[in-house]
């Protein structure tokens, strides 16, 4: 399979082509494994390329190209990805940003190896072979894309927190005047409250909305565009001031994996079995369809669909 492009302007275009990447040759036995890999609970290896089989046929369902990053290892590469349990989370290696793969780094040390299995696997499926991606530069700095939006063809969002390091934010900044963005809106969710990324309190609801945890309205955001300095507007004002509505996730529930979610089109998401009827009620008024998947075993990782996935392709919505 080739792979002809790579574009990206928005979370909610038509997602035509998108990274995978199948489950690691070992099993997460154990809670003191799972511990020291990130996870929240112990998976078989079964179960998880059960769960993965379930979101591939999704996705294909739905009309994505599908490319597992599992079939793209250079060899010097396979024995480490095969080991690494976490290299199912594709998302948070790297970002389609405008016509550019952008790189990161991992910040947890049990990921490190992996971040570079997956830039080698994703240099052989978009280029045929090693080359340079935009990598976030930062000595010692790591930018995981778990930590970033893209809100539209001129807006980037990003958090920086328990994973992201501000020290990578001009590096990426640089990126994305580049790819031809406008402006940045950044985040910092304390790191006390022990969020690994902003997926997992936050999503776009297409051109009109979004979907937040109750606290960030608490939280300012810092707007960076290249010819003005920067300005703090508050959290919900940002998103009003751009068209935008900010829609609450219930502060009653456990939040779970509600907003880590992707769109399959304008109008159709792609959640987790467990979210998609505690979603559909709050995304009626804005006309969106949720489709459910059952990855219960992959969300033992401490991640859902959003993490599963890495889009490199979406109908750019200008078109």
């Amino acid at each position: 399979m080739t792979l002809t492009g790579i574009e990206c302007w928005s979370e909610s275009a038509q997602l035509e082509c998108v990274a995978v990447c199948r489950p690691a040759a070992l099993e997460v036995a154990t809670e003191m494994e799972a511990s020291a890999v990130g996870f929240i609970g112990a998976v078989s290896r079964q179960d998880a390329e059960d769960a993965s089989g379930r979101l591939c046929e999704a996705l294909t369902r739905f009309g994505c190209r599908l490319f597992d990053l599992g079939d793209f290892l250079p060899e010097s590469a396979r024995a480490v990805s095969d080991a690494s349990v976490n290299r199912v989370f594709v998302r948070d290696t790297a970002a389609v940003v405008g016509r550019q793969l952008v790189t990161g780094t991992a910040a947890f040390a049990a990921r490190i190896a992996e971040f570079d299995a997956t830039h080698a696997a994703l240099a052989e499926l978009i280029h045929g072979g090693p080359r340079d991606a935009a990598p976030v530069e930062g000595t010692g700095a790591g930018l995981e894309f778990g930590d970033v939006f893209l809100l539209d063809e001129e807006r980037i969002f990003v958090n920086l927190g328990l994973r992201s390091d501000a020290r990578a934010l001009q590096g990426f900044l640089e990126t994305a005047w580049a790819a031809g963005f406008q402006e940045v809106g950044v985040v910092c969710i304390p790191e006390h409250l022990g969020i690994i990324h902003l997926d997992l309190a936050f999503n776009v609801l297409g051109p009109r909305a979004v979907l937040a945890r109750t606290f960030l309205k608490h939280l300012p955001v810092r707007v960076i565009t290249p010819a003005q300095a920067p300005q703090w507007e508050s959290f919900e004002g940002y998103f009003t001031r751009r068209g935008r509505k900010v829609l609450a996730l219930p502060a009653s529930e456990a939040p779970c994996f509600l907003s880590n979610y992707i769109f399959l089109g304008p109008q159709l998401l792609l959640a987790s079995q467990s979210a998609a009827p505690r979603l559909q009620p709050l995304v009626k008024e804005l006309g969106i369809e949720v489709e459910g998947v059952d990855i219960a075993a992959l969300e033992r990782g401490n991640g859902s669909v959003r993490c599963l996935t890495l889009p490199l392709k979406r109908r750019a919505t200008y078109a």
